[in-house]
């Protein structure tokens, strides 16, 4: 994805959680990738109340500016969507792990669902 520009990023980053979901699959779906963070110890799992949830970003420039404040030791890393829809999707369905979608930071989360109905937005957007 090209990099955005200062403007568009601080525009898109007001945005509300719902619209930045929207936002987010549509630049998914168009990109044919998304990002999430990577450490010392894989990938960046968070905890949700008795949850595990995987926070993704449609570029990574937005992936970049959570990690920095929040977790430094973690680096934005590409995950193309086939293997999203093919791979990752079903293990987490199967393990219960949530997706938190789009979070701008503590204080702006993003909007987290089940793996199942990710698929099902996904799958809505490609018909």
């Amino acid at each position: 994805m090209p990099d955005l520009s200062t403007d568009e990023f601080i525009a898109i980053s007001k945005l509300q959680p719902e619209a930045r979901f929207d936002y987010a699959l549509e630049k998914i779906t168009e990109h044919k990738e998304l990002w999430g963070l990577f450490g010392e110890n894989g990938w960046l799992l968070l905890q949700a109340e008795d949850d595990a949830c995987m926070p993704i970003w449609p570029s990574e420039s937005f992936a970049k500016a959570w990690e920095k404040n929040d977790f430094p030791d973690c680096k934005p890393k590409t995950i193309s969507l086939e293997d999203w829809m093919q791979q990752w999707l079903p293990g987490m369905e199967k393990n219960g792990t949530l997706i938190l979608v789009f979070p701008l930071s503590e204080d702006e989360e993003g909007i987290m669902l089940e793996a199942s109905e990710l698929t099902e937005c996904f799958n809505e957007l490609q018909e």
